[in-house]
């Protein structure tokens, strides 16, 4: 019996590997696409603006950029009308767990071919998902 305690100790290990082994997503191993200090508080702010509207259950506290540039945005006939960036943002919940979003924030094209004063607006979010608390 001795000899195969190995065996069954190593087919134990296997089965239990799967649950260790997973990817656990953080948001600091996110890489940034680029970097704007002055865009990542505005997301933010515009973030927890929104979150406090909305009575969500958590509250924003760091955005990374993960777009590499602005991203046009066209309407059905070819015309420009706005741009748009991706921002990952960290969350904590009320319940004290941690999550992040992947949000997309944008900008308005205005009449003379500039885009509008307002830095941009919250366009819309993705699902959250629950990370190490960090």
């Amino acid at each position: 019996m001795n000899r195969y305690l190995p065996l069954v100790m190593l087919f134990l290990f296997c089965l239990a590997a799967p649950s260790w082994a997973q990817n656990q997503a953080r948001f600091s191993k996110i890489k940034a696409g680029m970097k704007d200090a002055e865009i990542e508080r505005e997301a933010v702010r515009l973030a927890n603006k929104r979150a406090h509207y909305y009575a969500w259950p958590e509250e924003f506290w760091q955005a990374k950029i993960i777009s590499d540039n602005w991203e046009e945005i066209r309407d059905h006939d070819g015309c420009l009308v706005a741009r748009e960036i991706h921002i990952e943002l960290y969350a904590v919940m009320n319940s004290g767990k941690c999550a992040m979003a992947d949000c997309t924030f944008r900008q308005k094209l205005i009449e003379d071919g500039r885009y509008s004063r307002v830095k941009f607006y919250y366009h819309r979010i993705g699902d959250m998902v629950y990370i190490p608390c960090e």
